[in-house]
């Protein structure tokens, strides 16, 4: 038994290491099909065919608009002093639900009292005669006027206090609707998308199932435009030195603002999705994403050229923009062939970087 611990043990555990020493240099370095040798498993890829082709046939087309918005309080109304004088009374305070017509405070203003001649009586010598007049007391007299709330909602940004002096114009307080309206920012490009259109759209809210519709959904547009912002880190070609994307932001000069519904519950700042429906069509000539250049209307696709094999640019006018197919108005014939994917285009990664507007 002691030669068995001594001797044939220790083989035994010693063979067994060395099986699995040298499973693992196999896994490491000598792959078990010559097929994946070169491949790397952490990195999938797909290969495409860059003179494929598709035809052009109708389809159903539908679009639609998603925009990152956020929820905001709705403008309040400002109340003013209708008149110059002091605060003598204060009956509300802020956050306190007013009513349309409500008494918020008091403002009293001096007025000069009318005077009035009383003959004097007859007196004495060196007194005054009966055409003078006998000197009456200074009597202050003051007019009261209420401020009153001019909608209803709730009171807020009150900083007056009793006997504070108030000038004609002065706002005292806001006085706010107590709603709020989901805005989202919008491009020119999708303002632009937007033009003509009956305005259909739905909020996605964190806390409720299903989206919420937009009861009067509406389009703002900014009083002043600012400058584009200077490109930051802009893309250049390696070979031309030359620019190929600006690397900026667009600039955002309208809001589509859709009003929440009284029941939802929402807080400032919470961020939503809003979905606009650019509507549907049916029956209309489309082509894949991938196979179009150019944005807008004016678009190019391509063919392959019978004699040479080499693809031919075919200018064509673009319309609704689907899920990953656009709608070509002029340009192509129902089973015409086309390039599946535009030269330039690296096939999946492109289709599933493109973005719908």
């Amino acid at each position: 038994m002691d030669a068995l611990r001594r001797y044939v043990f220790p083989v035994i555990w010693m063979l067994i290491l060395g099986l699995i020493a040298l499973a693992l240099v196999k896994m490491a370095f000598f792959p078990s099909s010559p097929d994946t040798a070169g491949e790397d498993p952490l990195t999938p890829g797909a290969d495409f065919d860059q003179y494929a082709v598709v035809a052009v046939e109708p389809a159903d087309l539908s679009s639609e608009l998603v925009l990152a918005a956020m929820v905001q309080p709705d403008a309040g109304s400002a109340l003013k002093a209708t008149d110059e004088g002091e605060i003598n009374k204060i009956w509300l305070k802020n956050g306190d639900a007013v009513e349309k017509g409500q008494r918020i405070l008091q403002v009293r203003y001096e007025v000069e009292p009318e005077i009035v001649d009383i003959p004097a009586l007859p007196g004495a010598e060196g007194e005054e005669g009966a055409e003078g007049t006998a000197p009456q007391p200074a009597v202050t007299e003051y007019r009261y006027v209420n401020l009153v709330a001019t909608a209803t909602g709730v009171l807020s940004g009150m900083e007056v206090a009793e006997w504070d002096a108030l000038a004609k114009g002065d706002t005292v307080a806001t006085i706010s609707p107590g709603t709020y309206s989901i805005v989202a920012d919008l491009t020119p490009e999708q303002q632009l998308s937007l033009l003509d259109q009956e305005l259909k759209a739905t909020a996605q809210l964190p806390n409720t199932p299903d989206p919420v519709a937009c009861a009067a959904p509406a389009i703002t547009e900014d009083s002043e435009i600012e400058e584009p912002a200077a490109p930051q880190n802009p893309e250049v070609d390696p070979f031309t030195g030359e620019q190929i994307s600006g690397g900026g932001t667009g600039v955002s000069a309208a809001q589509l603002v859709c009003p929440v519904p009284a029941e939802a519950r929402v807080v400032p700042g919470l961020s939503v999705e809003v979905t606009v429906d650019l509507g549907t069509r049916t029956g209309v000539l489309t082509v894949p994403t991938t196979a179009v250049e150019g944005e807008g209307t004016a678009g190019t696709v391509y063919a392959l050229d019978e004699a040479t094999g080499e693809p031919v640019a075919i200018e064509v006018t673009l319309g609704m923009r689907g899920d990953g197919s656009i709608e070509v108005t002029e340009g192509l014939e129902a089973g015409q062939e086309i390039l599946e994917f535009a030269p330039g285009i690296d096939g999946a990664d492109d289709m599933m970087n493109e973005e719908m507007w």
